[in-house]
């Protein structure tokens, strides 16, 4: 028997419409309600069953969950290639809201994020300790997978999948990532699995300090995750030790998981250990 709701439904950013689908516990809920942030493009579809495995466990445990697409992905209105930094952090903005408009007696609603959608969640709780975001933030937990701190250097990284579909297509490279930047700098778009990419995303996202390490003003409790591959030696994470070290209560752990974001031969309906390492550290840290 469900021990949630699973409603689909649309909500508004501005003209956007952006879809939700809302895991509405069964019985009393607990007052924090979570808003998953997923990543871009491709890493989104490879990662949606871990997300929505995330989202049935915390409901389980009678959390009301928002998963929602951002601009441009999924069944949200829009196109990515005049999406930017902005507009990722009004729509996870949006989404909680919409959570709120679902459950209004939540207390604090706590963002969950991979990837580029776990830098749109550090970058919506920063607004939030400014006053410029929904106060049920602002002493919520925040769960931190893998961020992506060097924005220009994760862009060249998505890039590279045009050239590899350049290899596929034409057997060589026609246009070098360099080629490509300078074309979207020119105002055109590069596409790259779908998903286009234009100046306005490179321009705001396509910098070193996507997610700065200086002090944060958040006060709720913080978990930056780092995944060690199964089979790989493990490496230092000195960034992540510092993203976790700017939080008063920040908190860096490691975890075991293939790198579920990714098209591996690997099949990831549930991303176990890291489902069960935010589950243990919510159930200690969000009471």
């Amino acid at each position: 028997m469900s021990t949630a709701n699973e409603v689909p439904f649309f909500f508004t950013r501005e003209r956007t419409r952006l879809f939700g689908l809302f895991h509405d516990p069964v019985g009393a809920p607990s007052s924090i309600g979570f808003v998953l942030s997923h990543p871009f493009a491709e890493e989104k579809l490879w990662s949606h069953r871990v997300f929505v495995s995330l989202a049935r466990a915390l409901a389980s445990r009678g959390h009301p969950v928002l998963r929602f697409d951002f601009t441009g992905a999924g069944d949200s209105d829009g196109s990515t290639a005049h999406a930017s930094l902005e507009t990722h952090i009004a729509d996870l903005s949006s989404a909680v809201t919409a959570l709120i408009g679902r459950r209004p007696e939540l207390g604090r609603v706590g963002l969950i994020g991979l990837r580029f959608g776990a830098s749109i969640a550090a970058r919506v709780m920063e607004m939030a300790a400014e006053d410029a975001a929904p106060s049920v933030l602002r002493t919520a937990p925040l769960v931190l997978v893998d961020p992506v701190l060097d924005g220009a250097g994760y862009l060249q990284e998505v890039l590279r999948g045009n050239l590899s579909a350049q290899l596929a297509t034409h057997g060589k490279v026609i246009e070098t990532r360099e080629v490509m930047t300078e074309r979207i700098r020119a105002g055109g778009v590069v596409n790259v699995d779908g998903y286009e990419i234009g100046r306005s995303l490179l321009e705001s996202v396509g910098v070193p300090d996507l997610v700065s390490l200086h002090p944060k003003a958040h006060d709720g409790p913080v978990l930056v995750v780092s995944i060690a591959q199964p089979g790989k030696p493990a490496k230092p994470h000195p960034a992540l030790d510092s993203l976790a070290g700017a939080y008063a209560e920040g908190e860096r752990r490691e975890v075991l998981e293939h790198q579920f974001w990714r098209e591996i031969k690997q099949f990831y309906g549930r991303a176990s250990n890291l489902q069960a390492l935010t589950l243990d550290w919510l159930g200690a840290h969000a009471a």
